[in-house]
């Protein structure tokens, strides 16, 4: 572990809008897109986030069925695992490098948190939550976002971790869930919400306590928000009612854009940079196996 830790420093609501976050018009973009692959053990791993230096955080499944994080710069891999676990699930990386996600131990049925920053290993305690869901997503000053359990949400609401203070967040209405999935340097969240436990997800933006929509206009209601980079792009996936497909789309400067990969289906941006590089993943094939690319969009949003 020491070798890993070494290896990784190295590489390293008061208010609510109704509406759409701000006018938006529909366009279609062009991303240059390249295959992702990972090289040993990581082979049948998969990204889950991409940073503002270019380096690319996932997991993969080893040989005994047990989960490792992996970090991918430029051309380096590392795994690692929290001290002692089993599984160790890589969910969300800063601009600086900081990681954090979940991990569980042999003895304990029960999810527990972690940050690696500085090549160290801790874990995340949110106070009055000893049984959190999640850590999805942390910023350049440590900020965290992610999902514990509550009464009122059926599967969760989100949950603010700033300086030791937590703050919860709930979309108002959401009996369902909310999700928090990214946070940017400047604080802004955002995330996903159920109205009910049978409802479709809805995106969401948050900003210094209020919410707002992210809904692209010609969804058709289903919209799945994966991150937002520094640089204020947001991105996800949504069922269109064009053409009732799933596209990949980005959200910046008040424009939306649709975001395909080009001969494959049902794409889905899962992480952004300030850079305007995605991650995303797509099928050949509806049903078919996803394959992971890294896009260069710079000229599309």
């Amino acid at each position: 572990m020491r070798s890993h830790r070494k290896t990784l420093y190295l590489l390293l609501s008061a208010f609510f809008i109704t509406a759409t976050a701000t006018a938006a018009f529909a366009q279609t973009g062009s991303c240059s897109f390249q295959t992702l692959s990972f090289p040993p053990p990581a082979t049948n791993g998969g990204a889950v986030a991409l940073n503002d230096s270019g380096a690319i955080l996932g997991g993969f499944t080893d040989s005994q069925s047990h989960i490792h994080g992996f970090l991918l710069f430029q051309g380096n891999l590392a795994t690692f695992m929290f001290p002692g676990s089993i599984n160790t699930m890589a969910s969300g990386m800063s601009a600086t490098g900081t990681i954090v996600g979940e991990y569980t131990v042999a003895a304990d049925q029960n999810t527990h948190l972690f940050m690696v920053q500085s090549g160290s290993f801790h874990e995340i305690k949110l106070p009055g939550f000893p049984n959190p869901f999640t850590a999805k997503a942390v910023n350049s000053s440590g900020d965290v976002v992610g999902q514990v359990p509550s009464s009122a949400a059926a599967f969760g609401i989100g949950y603010l971790l700033h300086n030791g203070k937590l703050t919860q967040l709930s979309f108002p209405g959401a009996a369902g869930a909310t999700v928090p999935t990214g946070i940017n340097d400047q604080g802004v969240i955002v995330g996903n919400y159920l109205l009910s436990s049978e409802d479709r997800s809805h995106g969401f933006m948050w900003i210094n306590g209020v919410f707002s929509n992210v809904n692209p206009p010609d969804g058709d209601g289903f919209v799945s928000v994966a991150g937002i980079s520094n640089a204020g792009a947001i991105v996800g996936t949504y069922l269109s009612t064009a053409d009732d497909q799933t596209h990949g789309f980005a959200f910046k400067n008040g424009t939306y854009t649709k975001i395909d990969v080009p001969g494959f289906q049902s794409p889905g941006l899962i992480s952004v940079n300030k850079f305007d590089n995605v991650i995303a993943d797509a099928q050949k094939t509806v049903g078919g196996p996803a394959t992971q690319f890294k896009g260069f969009c710079a000229a599309a949003f």
